[in-house]
């Protein structure tokens, strides 16, 4: 949605813009230095001038979506930015936080989820493959249920099952869950699968343990921006959306080669214990 305040902000610049682009078009002795043009341009009086303005405007309305478009992801990313350097240690180095991979990896790499989101359940082979190929990748889960009250009820039996030690077992099985809505039925058939303990899973997942862990990964997502799922986070760089498997490899390399070169972010390396 546009910010009406932003817009009219940007309409002066784009005006000017509009007016410099139509000056230089409508000169005919253009090429022969800019103290024409000047002479040209102040030749034309206001009406002229701001005719040409609105022309441009309405002909080209795009210029100013575009622009508070542009405006607004800027502003967005620099918050980001700000709030994970902010939150580094409880992004990278959270002993709680389950996680994917080498625990001391020297790229890692943390992923916003919901158990009932179509683009998370399409990501994780990719995540496994990035982690299979690159010994040196850690992927820390941050569970951030937001669709619904099926979704909070997943990640408390995963939270619980990171207790019985088979997080990622259940992650994987609730990801790729396919019998129809994944309700408390489904969750207990995936617990017993696993042959963990259901009725301890029942009761941890109740636990003030595990509701203080959901509303700290709710409140971090908050402060980094974070509305939507899959997201992931990797040095100082916020990337929503579920990026395939080249585009997760291609991040991860760039951030390792800065990193080494001294031109990114140096990685944060985490401290987890294994599950």
């Amino acid at each position: 949605m546009i910010n009406k305040s932003l817009a009219g902000k940007l309409f002066a610049g784009v005006a000017v813009v509009a007016v410099a682009g139509a000056l230089y078009a409508l000169s005919p002795v253009r090429v022969e230095g800019t103290q024409a043009v000047a002479q040209e341009g102040a030749a034309m009086d206001r009406a002229a001038i701001e005719g040409i303005i609105k022309d441009y405007i309405m002909n080209n309305p795009q210029v100013i979506m575009d622009s508070v478009d542009q405006y607004q992801r800027k502003a967005v990313s620099e918050r980001s930015q700000e709030a994970i350097k902010a939150n580094q240690d409880v992004l990278f180095k959270n002993d709680e936080a389950p996680f994917l991979g080498n625990k001391d990896g020297d790229v890692v790499m943390v992923e916003f989820f919901d158990y009932n989101c179509g683009y998370c359940k399409r990501v994780l082979p990719d995540i496994q493959a990035l982690v299979d190929g690159d010994k040196g990748v850690k992927v820390v889960f941050k569970d951030f249920p937001i669709l619904g009250p099926t979704s909070e009820t997943a990640s408390r039996y995963a939270i619980a099952a990171q207790k019985q030690g088979k997080y990622f077992e259940f992650h994987r099985a609730a990801m790729e869950h396919k019998g129809g809505p994944l309700d408390d039925a489904a969750l207990d058939k995936i617990v017993t699968d696993l042959g963990l303990d259901l009725e301890k899973v029942k009761a941890d997942a109740q636990s003030a343990e595990v509701s203080e862990r959901i509303k700290k990964n709710r409140d971090l997502a908050g402060q980094l921006g974070i509305s939507g799922t899959p997201a992931f986070v990797l040095g100082e760089k916020l990337f929503p959306g579920a990026l395939p498997a080249a585009e997760l490899k291609r991040i991860v390399d760039e951030h390792r080669a800065g990193a080494k070169a001294g031109t990114a972010d140096a990685p944060a390396e985490g401290e987890e214990k294994s599950e």
